[in-house]
């Protein structure tokens, strides 16, 4: 059984977007996408982990520039062909060793990313990504909450506390990946040596977070 995240998204890119149709979850996008729109206002933003670009298309609308990145081709394939505009471009880089691109970001974007970080690797991730960013930027981050019969079960938990899915492709492929649900305590706790404000939303299916650095 493959257990790489980067195999995993890679082999997930065309049926990634997906998991936006369902049902019962399109008030909450609705208002993530709304909230999205208006926090990036005007913004010279670096998102990572972006896969195929969903994210991206709903602030490319009022950001002023985007550098998108994410470590695998298959997920960028997708984005770059959405032809977002020239104020939108597309990068492959690791999340955690992210190149200096010379640009001065205002604001950085990491949605549906956090969960998959283990929680060893949360603090050296936020340092990394916040030596990216100008001081007083806006950090952005969207993720999952836990909803039974709507998000995947919980397989396991390790001796750290991090939880894990099943997740089957269509394809046939299975794979463990690491899912984190945390609460708006937890996400404070672990934003606050970075920041100068954490504001949470909390939506049924979904929370959003906007910080801004310290």
């Amino acid at each position: 059984m493959p257990s790489s995240m980067a195999d995993y998204y890679q082999a997930r890119a065309p049926e990634f977007e997906s998991v936006y149709d369902k049902p019962e979850r399109q008030h909450d996008l609705r208002e993530l996408k709304a909230w999205l729109a208006e926090q990036v206002r005007g913004r010279t933003v670096l998102e990572i982990a972006c896969g195929t670009g969903y994210w991206t298309a709903v602030a490319a609308d009022t950001a002023s520039r985007i550098v998108a990145t994410d470590l695998n081709g298959a997920p960028l394939e997708i984005a770059r062909a959405k032809g977002l505009g020239a104020h939108v471009s597309f990068a492959q880089a690791d999340g955690l060793a992210l190149p200096d691109y010379g640009v001065p970001f205002d604001a950085g974007m990491a949605h549906f990313w956090w969960s998959h970080i283990v929680i060893a690797d949360q603090q050296p991730f936020l340092r990394h990504f916040v030596s990216k960013l100008q001081r007083r930027a806006k950090l952005l981050m969207m993720d999952n909450n836990h909803v039974a019969g709507s998000t995947g079960a919980i397989s396991r938990r390790d001796a750290a506390g991090n939880t894990y899915q099943m997740r089957n492709l269509q394809t046939g492929g299975t794979y463990e990946i690491v899912k984190n649900f945390p609460s708006t305590g937890e996400l404070e706790s672990a934003l606050f040596p970075w920041c100068a404000t954490v504001d949470v939303l909390q939506l049924q299916h979904y929370w959003a977070l906007s910080a801004v650095l310290a």
